[in-house]
C-alpha cells in the first residue's frame, strides 16, 4: 500500500480509510501504472483485461486517472481524487476527526500552492493576467464578464461540499470549462440566474480567472461564503484580506435615505457594517461602514431595500476590460 501512498500522494492519516476512495480494481490500476504514463491498451494488457474502456472513462471522471495530451493515462494525485470524493461521493462516512484533517490538508496545500502569488501581490506587484487569482465582481461586472464566455457548467461549490460550515448552497459554481465532464452545462442566462439568487441568499461573487496566450479566458465565477471559501481562508492564513480575493470597491453611503432597517449588518460577511443601539422612541440610527474591514463585495449594497449603500471603485484589475 506503500506505492499506492507516493504514486498519489495520499496522506498517511487515510490508510485506514482508503477503500472509501478506491476500489480493488483501481488500486491495481494505480500500482500498475506506477509513477509512469502509459496507454490504455498496455495498461489493460497488464492488468488482463480484455477492455478497459468503461473501467478506464469511470476512473478518469472520479479523478483516479489523468488524460494526457498525447493519449496516455496517468495517476491521479490525492487532491483530484479528495475532490470529486467530496463533490459526489462519501465524505459523510469518515470520522469527524478524519474530515478536518483531510481539509487542513486540503486548504495546506492551496496556500503553499498560491503562496508566493499572494506574497508578490501584498508587495505590490502587478497581479499576472495568466494566472489565475480570485477577485470580487459586483452583479453588473459578472453580467458582462459573461458576455465573453462561450460554455457555461454548473458544478457544486468544493468549498462548501469539503468545509461543509454553512448552510448555504452548493450548487452555486459556474465554471467555464468542464474537466472530467461531470459539470452540467446550463445556459448563459441559467447561469446568470444562479449568480443573482446566490448573491439574494448573501454570497459574494468572485471571478477566478487567468488569460491565455491567445487572450481567451478561463477558469470560474464562484458564489463565495465567508465560512467554507478557501480564498477567504487563505487570506485570514497569510493576513492577505484586501488581496486574496482582491478587493477593488468600497461601500459607501448614498445620498438616498437609509430606514436604518439593518439589512446591511446581518448580510455583510466581513462585519464592516454596525449600527449603533436605537434609543427609546428615537428612529433607528444609521448603520456605519468600516472602511478597513469592508472588502467591496457589494453584497450590503444589493440587499439595501432603499438603494442607501454604494459602491466606490478604489482599485483596477488587469482583466478589466473583461467585465468594464
Amino acid at each position: 500500500m506503500t506505492v499506492l501512498f507516493d504514486i498519489c500522494g495520499i496522506p498517511a492519516f487515510i490508510e485506514p480509510w482508503i477503500d472509501r476512495f478506491y476500489s480493488p480494481r483501481e488500486i491495481e490500476l494505480l500500482k500498475t501504472l506506477g509513477v509512469s504514463a502509459m496507454t490504455a491498451r498496455d495498461a489493460g494488457k497488464k492488468l488482463g483485461l480484455e477492455t478497459t474502456d468503461g473501467f478506464l472513462d469511470r476512473a478518469w471522471r472520479r479523478g483516479v486517472l489523468h488524460r494526457l495530451d498525447d493519449g496516455r493515462i496517468a495517476p491521479a494525485d490525492f487532491h483530484t481524487r479528495f475532490e470529486s470524493w467530496a463533490l459526489f461521493e462519501g465524505w459523510q462516512d469518515l470520522p469527524e476527526k478524519i474530515k478536518g484533517r483531510l481539509n487542513r490538508w486540503e486548504l495546506d496545500h492551496y496556500v503553499n500552492r498560491h503562496r508566493k502569488t499572494v506574497e508578490s501581490l501584498m508587495a505590490g506587484q502587478p497581479r499576472p493576467a495568466a494566472e489565475t487569482c480570485p477577485e470580487y465582481l459586483l452583479l453588473g461586472e459578472v453580467a458582462r464578464l459573461f458576455q465573453h464566455i462561450e460554455s457555461f457548467y454548473l458544478w457544486p461549490c468544493n468549498c462548501r461540499a469539503m468545509v461543509r460550515g454553512c448552510a448555504k448552497s452548493q450548487l452555486t459554481c459556474i465554471r467555464f470549462s468542464n474537466d472530467r465532464g461531470i459539470g452540467w452545462e446550463i445556459s448563459r442566462d441559467r447561469a446568470l440566474s444562479i449568480v443573482n439568487e446566490s448573491n439574494r441568499q448573501g454570497l459574494m461573487q468572485s471571478a477566478e480567472l487567468a488569460v491565455d496566450g491567445r487572450g481567451r479566458l478561463n477558469g470560474a465565477l464562484c458564489n463565495c461564503c465567508n465560512d467554507c471559501c478557501f480564498p477567504h481562508q487563505l487570506s485570514r492564513s497569510l493576513g492577505a484580506e484586501k488581496i486574496w480575493p482582491l478587493s477593488r470597491y468600497l461601500a459607501e453611503l448614498s445620498p438616498l435615505p437609509c430606514n436604518g432597517c439593518g439589512r446591511c449588518v446581518r448580510r455583510c460577511p466581513f462585519g464592516a457594517i454596525s449600527q449603533a443601539k436605537r434609543a427609546k422612541g428615537s428612529p433607528p440610527p444609521i448603520p456605519a461602514i468600516d472602511e478597513t474591514v469592508c472588502r467591496g463585495c457589494g453584497v450590503c449594497a444589493t440587499g439595501c431595500p432603499q438603494e442607501a449603500i454604494g459602491m466606490q471603485k478604489i482599485k483596477a484589475s488587469a482583466l478589466e476590460t473583461y467585465y468594464t
